[in-house]
């Protein structure tokens, strides 16, 4: 059984929530979460296995719910995506949540840098963004759809959008402010589920939802990354989960970790948000809800 819909980003921006929340309904199956997420057509070397391997890996659990999908949160950002869902699955539903640009380029930061990838400040990686992307489309297929460093290049919504928009049906195409969900939970779920042709009056249960802290020393956190390559994933999951530290890089990492996450300060948002602001004026007509806060 293949999906007929998936929750396609944009990362990060409370797709985890929504999986959890969309989990909960009798109706929807989900596929199980996984490190790392699917992405099953946004990355080559996965899409290359066929679309039977996607099948078996991700929904072998299916037991005849109505709606059938699974998370790609990184689904937005390649057109080759949206290609290769309208040719095999071209009644598939689409679920993008966005975030305000701004605060989507700092936490796509404060991730990448808790995940060890990082060894610049914020401000530097903005400012060397284009040579990183260029230097990972030259490291191979893998690292130039992944582009960990491509910050602010990832809050350019109008383009990636049109890539969908282009190849599918509109009507297949749900897109939302991340903050609906905690603004006014039901209402939005209820937007979801009727999208899902779900029952839109069942009630979910809240959780907490992870926000990526400030990295103290992002050289610190690289150097871990790099001295325990094979446990290091697992000590960041244990954080994000909210699980006790185990290890002594546990301990280490959390020593390397504010509580919280520190602010960017009014100019660099004003800065980010002039940037921004003439991709934002082209994202007014593609969606349905207001952008008056995300403009300078």
């Amino acid at each position: 059984m293949l999906p007929n819909f998936i929750i396609g980003g944009t990362l990060p921006a409370g797709t985890g929530h929504l999986y959890g929340l969309l989990q909960q309904h009798p109706d929807i199956y989900l596929a199980p979460p996984m490190q790392p997420e699917c992405n099953f057509f946004f990355k080559t070397g996965e899409f290359e296995k066929g679309i039977a391997y996607y099948e078996e890996r991700w929904f072998s659990g299916v037991r005849g719910e109505r709606a059938i999908g699974e998370r790609s949160s990184l689904m937005l950002f390649g057109d080759w995506a949206a290609r290769r869902v309208a040719e095999h699955l071209p009644d598939v539903r689409i679920i993008f949540l966005l975030r305000n640009p701004v605060d989507r380029a700092y936490a796509n930061y404060r991730f990448t840098a808790l995940s060890g990838y990082e060894t610049l400040t914020f401000e530097e990686a903005l400012e060397s963004e284009e040579r990183r992307i260029s230097e990972a489309k030259q490291r191979g297929t893998f690292w130039g759809e992944i582009q960990p460093h491509a910050y602010f290049s990832r809050g350019l919504y109008a383009d990636m959008l049109a890539a969908y928009t282009d190849v599918l049906p509109a009507e297949n195409i749900l897109v939302m402010r991340s903050d609906e969900l905690l603004k006014d939970q039901q209402n939005a779920l209820r937007k979801v589920f009727g999208f899902l042709g779900v029952d839109d009056t069942f009630q979910a249960d809240d959780f907490a939802e992870f926000s990526s802290p400030s990295v103290l020393d992002v050289q610190v956190q690289a150097r871990l990354r790099t001295e325990h390559p094979d446990t290091f994933d697992a000590a960041v999951q244990r954080i994000r989960s909210g699980a006790p530290a185990e290890t002594e890089l546990d301990h280490a990492m959390r020593a390397n970790i504010a509580d919280g996450y520190e602010k960017l300060s009014s100019e660099m948002k004003a800065e980010l948000s002039e940037r921004y602001r003439v991709a934002n004026e082209r994202l007014r007509p593609m969606v349905s809800f207001a952008l008056d806060d995300w403009l300078p």
